[in-house]
């Protein structure tokens, strides 16, 4: 989930619609995805601007418990489950996949950026939340050097990052839905909310 949180909910999707017998565990792990994007946020604010982790620290308290406690259920329950598939050997890794989220990445920054360019400051929400359809650190990034160079104050940083953030979360819940099936997107979607 560190890495890309989209991608952890689409290979334990895969995994659990490849092998039903795992969705427990694959829930728990998308779920943890989750809370892996928060605490990133969190690092990443602390290193580029601490006013804006501050202006955000309720909102991101607040999602990293609820994520941590959903994902701590889900953990259980998956221990629970005779899952003796956990060891077999699968491709969770897809070359295709894999570029295809790199070309939406590229594809959501390139439109981010010309978005900034043509409405400025008014452009930031919206081109936060096109970038937040594949990854929600970029427009952290963005938003919180734009605070930290006093281009925006930590309170109006506030909003583009929910929006990416906000908006990946709809990304991961698409993913999940298209990758695992109904079963698994609900019990996905449910951390999410």
């Amino acid at each position: 989930g560190f890495i890309s949180s989209i991608a952890t909910v689409g290979a334990m999707g895969a995994r659990a619609k490849e092998t039903p017998s795992l969705i427990s565990s694959a829930v728990a792990g998308a779920t943890l995805s989750s809370l892996a994007t928060v605490l990133q946020l969190a690092m990443l604010l602390a290193a580029i601007h601490p006013p804006t982790l501050h202006a955000l620290m309720w909102s991101l308290a607040f999602g990293g418990v609820s994520i941590a406690i959903y994902g701590l259920v889900v953990t259980l329950r998956s221990l629970h489950k005779n899952e003796t598939d956990i060891y077999k050997p699968t491709k969770t890794f897809s070359v295709k996949t894999a570029l295809i989220l790199a070309m939406v990445i590229a594809a959501a920054l390139v439109a981010s950026a010309a978005l900034k360019a043509w409405f400025g400051q008014a452009g930031l929400v919206v081109a936060s939340g096109v970038a937040g359809v594949a990854d929600v650190h970029a427009s952290t990034i963005s938003v919180a050097s734009l605070a930290a160079a006093s281009k925006l104050s930590p309170e109006s940083a506030v909003i583009p990052i929910l929006v990416a953030f906000s908006v990946n979360s709809v990304s991961k819940a698409v993913m999940a839905v298209i990758s695992g099936g109904k079963d698994f997107s609900y019990q996905v979607i449910l951390g999410l909310i």
